[in-house]
């Protein structure tokens, strides 16, 4: 039979052993419980609760889930009475002894590609994990997500564990709470444009860890959750912004949780390396064509957009949007964009392209810089060179700035923008002027 040959590249890997573990204690048994995440941080928590067979003193009992995971980040706390948790320990292994335990058994790899391997552990060759399956497998370590093996060298006992003191014999409830990295969640909308404007939205779960989630109740956090970050994160995070050139300045209601939103999406499974999209919002509305000129705190000349414009029923936490056209039957592509985060009966504007016979400008007339605040007067104005009257949407974006005066009234006024609407005839041009401070 002919022998293929698989090198394959990449990062470094996870181990994990499956193996029968013997504590003092016995087996816990758990509830799904829940699974919280977040889409300003790819994290996940999960909260759930045990139940241990413990007998009168302490106690040593495995917990295989959380094997791998930062330990300064798990929270163990009795419900019921008689029983305290005295600490919980992370202990390593040897690595090259598991391999070699395991040389000439079955085992199975988890690519990070997605691919499964499974056969015989030949061992190594050639720096290469060697595995005879269907094939016979030359596998780079570092391409590997999950190793699993069947034995251990030498003492069979967990990674993690929680030692535990019972005052007697009997069973008893915890509540385990710990998090798990690189999970996460976002936002992808599809808004179909015919007589009226259909617009579905989608919960996108991505898990690209080897952790399981069964039947768990997963609610998801929109809002930009603060999380530590080390030092070395922010330094890196302002090297790759110095290196860019800046631009041209169904689910229940969500329920309001301080500066954030939360969304229960129910129960479901999230498996394994696994990406869910599932549908949440959908709502069906008139829509209007317009135009919009967006504008910064300083001078410049921009394009003025097609845009349309539609009201919101629902929350709709940000993400991005594809746009279609029906077009001779079919639904076609004609644009995609991002949204910010959209309350309910909110004016969600959405552009289309660039319209030719529109210019539009702006000017700072005015600018003083105080210690705690800066003043502007601004003035904005829009060309039209077409043959048509159109009204167009000026937005400013004033950045927590507070309006003093304007030459027209504004339509909209939020924390972060202003509109005012104008009507320009052709070959003419309409302006705007007022004026904001922007405290600090």
């Amino acid at each position: 039979m002919k022998r293929k040959v698989k090198a394959l590249i990449a990062l470094p890997f996870v181990l994990i052993l499956l193996a029968m573990v013997a504590f003092q204690g016995s087996k816990a048994a758990g509830e799904s419980g829940s699974l919280v995440l977040y889409d300003s941080a790819k994290i996940g928590v999960v909260e759930k609760e045990l139940t241990f067979k413990l007998k009168a003193g302490i106690n040593e009992v495995p917990l295989e889930e959380i094997e791998g995971l930062k330990i300064a980040e798990i929270t163990l706390k009795p419900v019921d009475e008689g029983a305290e948790v005295l600490g919980i320990v992370s202990q390593g292994f040897n690595v090259k002894n598991v391999f070699e335990a395991n040389i000439g058994e079955n085992v199975e790899v988890k690519l990070k590609s997605g691919e499964t391997i499974s056969g015989k552990f030949l061992g190594y060759k050639d720096g290469k994990i060697t595995i005879q399956g269907d094939g016979y497998y030359l596998i780079d370590p570092q391409e590997v997500a999950y190793f699993k093996a069947s034995k251990l060298n030498g003492e069979r006992k967990a990674k993690t564990y929680a030692v535990i003191n019972a005052k007697e014999e009997g069973e008893y409830k915890f509540k385990l709470i710990y998090r798990v990295a690189n999970i996460g969640w976002g936002s992808r909308y599809k808004l179909y444009l015919g007589d009226k404007a259909f617009l579905q939205g989608y919960v996108l779960i991505d898990n690209p860890t080897n952790k399981s989630f069964e039947d768990v109740d997963v609610l998801l956090v929109s809002g930009n959750v603060q999380f530590y970050q080390p030092p070395v994160y922010f330094r890196d995070m302002m090297a790759k912004a110095e290196a860019e050139v800046p631009a041209p300045v169904k689910p229940m209601e969500p329920q309001k949780l301080e500066a954030f939103y939360l969304y229960k999406l129910g129960i479901i499974d999230v498996n394994p390396f696994e990406k869910k999209l599932i549908p949440y919002v959908s709502q069906e509305s008139e829509f209007k064509r317009e135009y919009l000129y967006e504008s910064y705190p300083y001078t410049r000349q921009g394009d003025v957009y097609e845009i349309i414009s539609l009201k919101t029923d629902k929350v709709l936490p940000a993400g991005i949007v594809e746009i279609y056209k029906e077009m001779e039957g079919k639904n076609v592509l004609i644009g995609e964009q991002w949204i910010d985060h959209t309350p309910k009966g909110d004016t969600l504007r959405l552009k289309l392209g660039k319209d030719i016979d529109l210019k539009g400008e702006t000017k700072i007339l005015e600018q003083k810089n105080y210690e705690r605040s800066t003043y502007y007067k601004v003035e904005i104005s829009v060309e039209n060179f077409g043959n048509e009257t159109k009204e167009i949407i000026i937005r400013h974006y004033k950045w927590r700035g507070k309006i003093l005066s304007s030459s027209e009234s504004p339509i909209e006024e939020t924390a972060n923008y202003v509109e005012f609407k104008v009507t320009v005839k052709p070959g003419e041009k309409e302006s705007v002027t007022f004026e904001y401070e922007v405290s600090y």
